[in-house]
């Protein structure tokens, strides 16, 4: 068409005028088809950009082919501590150290629209541009600097008004940039502006994502490292999401499907309509969810979870749409507590038994004995007997204790090892009650034995044997070598203990015998009573 008119315009001139200006038509047609195939070039190269350094550089590349710029750069905006400056970008046509020595554009009259994003600034000559002369200090071209005569100027800005910076043309001859390259760049510049926008865009929601994504990793990392498992209900639907360790707290794979009715349904019975009426207070009032409650697994067996959760995203009519938290096995913690109630009951009880055995041991050393000195000395070796045998059941872990540590810590600090001489065929455990009843038996006859018989002689001695068979355990204690025995005309507390309190406590018989040779005590107790 632009040939055409051109022959329509030159059909009276001469052939060779005709030729000539033909051979301009031509020219100017090709230089349009050029610059339109690289427009189109640059226009997809920017379209299929996702960094937005490559898509900068591919737009002062292209732009500069377009309009045969010699140098082409992208200013971008930014502001420092003293004001707006504007920072180098990207360059085309020259190396950077031809920029180095270049100041840092200021929103000179020069710049300003560009930077402000009023409008393009196109020069046939800006060395003799008035706005150009106008920013002082001029002094024509800096030394170093690229010499630049033609210049054009394009904003880039955003579909939402944003200025990002400018596209910088320029040529050191004269006249080199028409109003068609004008029109070309302001095209392209608004779509470079589009596609750094929505490269940053991207950039952002990637980078949300990126860290939500990281967010979450952190997340169950913490919840699997504490063994807590997380779930989600969602309240109008009833979906329920549960992660694997939550699952696992079920009894359940991670491969396995588990609804919220699996989940009401594997909570105790017991333990479900408390549950149901805290999930729905929760959901209803906004409370706290934090529960402690029982399940049965697949396997039959009864686990302890502790679920906390909180009602989230509020629906229009005022209610929540999810409620969702994180669940822990706490069946360990539930067994020590347990395991710790009863050794409090089981401390009580002892105690009890103690003050009682205490009591008792008052009151009969008190009725056996008139003389407040020798109260004193016969109670407090009977409590320290006591507390021997108590020593020994603790550093036992009061499950029990050897019949041979009871007696020989009743005996240690009475006679000799010498003194004494043992007969069994093999120790044999005692529960804690046996061991503390023994124990005050075993001091009663040391004790009668150091004050009136066999150890109260140089050369006495004691025997002690025991045996067990299926149906009885029977000690003999055997007194030699001490002063003649006689039948005693009352019964002393120590005879009482023994004849009635160890028999009664340990369900057997107690039988003293006052042999003139020697005391002689003859026990016959039942396995059951004795056995941990």
């Amino acid at each position: 068409m632009l040939v055409s008119a051109v022959k329509t315009e030159i059909r009276g001139g001469s052939d060779d005028d005709t030729r000539a200006r033909l051979a301009e038509a031509e020219a100017a047609l090709a230089e349009e088809i050029r610059k339109s195939e690289a427009l189109a070039r640059v226009t997809q190269a920017v379209a299929s950009s996702n960094d937005v350094d490559t898509c900068v550089q591919a737009v002062i590349d292209g732009a500069r082919e377009i309009i045969g710029a010699a140098y082409g750069a992208f200013f971008h905006n930014v502001l420092s501590a003293d004001g707006e400056s504007y920072a180098l970008y990207r360059l085309s046509g020259a190396p950077p150290e031809a920029f180095a020595n270049f100041p840092m554009p200021r929103k000179a009259e020069i710049f300003a629209p560009t930077f402000d994003g009023v409008g393009v600034v196109r020069s046939d000559d800006i060395t003799q541009d008035p706005r150009h002369r106008r920013d002082a200090p001029w002094r024509g071209a800096a030394s170093g600097h690229l010499l630049v005569r033609s210049y054009l100027a394009i904003p880039v800005m955003t579909p939402r008004g944003g200025v990002l910076g400018g596209l910088f043309f320029g040529h050191g001859e004269p006249g080199r940039f028409t109003a068609r390259d004008e029109a070309l760049l302001l095209g392209l510049g608004a779509q470079v502006a589009v596609t750094i926008d929505s490269i940053r865009v991207n950039a952002s929601a990637l980078d949300e994502l990126d860290q939500r994504r990281r967010a979450e990793e952190r997340l169950k990392f913490a919840l699997d490292s504490g063994r807590m498992g997380s779930w989600d209900l969602d309240v109008a639907t009833r979906a329920y999401e549960a992660s694997d360790l939550c699952k696992a707290n079920y009894g359940r794979a991670p491969d396995q499907a588990f609804t919220f009715a699996d989940l009401i349904a594997a909570i105790h019975p017991e333990d479900r309509p408390r549950i149901m009426a805290a999930m729905e207070s929760a959901i209803r009032d906004g409370a706290d969810y934090d529960v402690e409650y029982r399940v049965i697994l697949p396997t039959g067996e009864p686990r302890w979870l502790h679920a906390r959760g909180r009602a989230a995203q509020t629906a229009d009519d005022g209610g929540a749409r999810r409620l969702a938290g994180v669940s822990l096995d706490i069946t360990e913690r539930k067994r020590a507590e347990e395991r710790q109630m009863l050794l409090v009951n089981e401390l009580n009880h002892r105690v009890k038994n103690s003050l009682a055995t205490v009591q008792s041991i008052a009151a009969q050393t008190l009725r056996s004995i008139t003389s407040p000195e020798f109260f004193r000395e016969a109670f407090e070796a009977r409590l320290i007997a006591l507390s021997q045998t108590h020593d020994l059941l603790t550093r036992e872990g009061w499950e029990g204790a050897s019949l041979r540590e009871v007696i020989d810590g009743e005996l240690r600090a009475m006679a000799g090892e010498d003194r004494v001489t043992f007969q069994y065929a093999s120790d044999i455990r005692l529960n804690p009650k046996a061991a503390v009843a023994l124990g005050m038996g075993i001091h009663e006859l040391a004790t009668n034995a150091v004050k009136y018989g066999a150890w109260s002689v140089p050369g006495g001695e004691v025997v002690v044997t025991w045996r067990q068979d299926a149906h009885l355990f029977r000690l003999t204690w055997t007194e030699r070598g001490g002063p003649p025995v006689e039948n005693p005309t009352r019964r002393g507390f120590g005879a009482r203990l023994l004849e009635r309190g160890l028999a009664a406590e340990l369900s057997g018989a107690v039988e003293l015998t006052y042999d003139p040779t020697g005391l002689v005590c003859h026990m016959a107790l039942p396995p059951r009573a004795l056995e941990p």
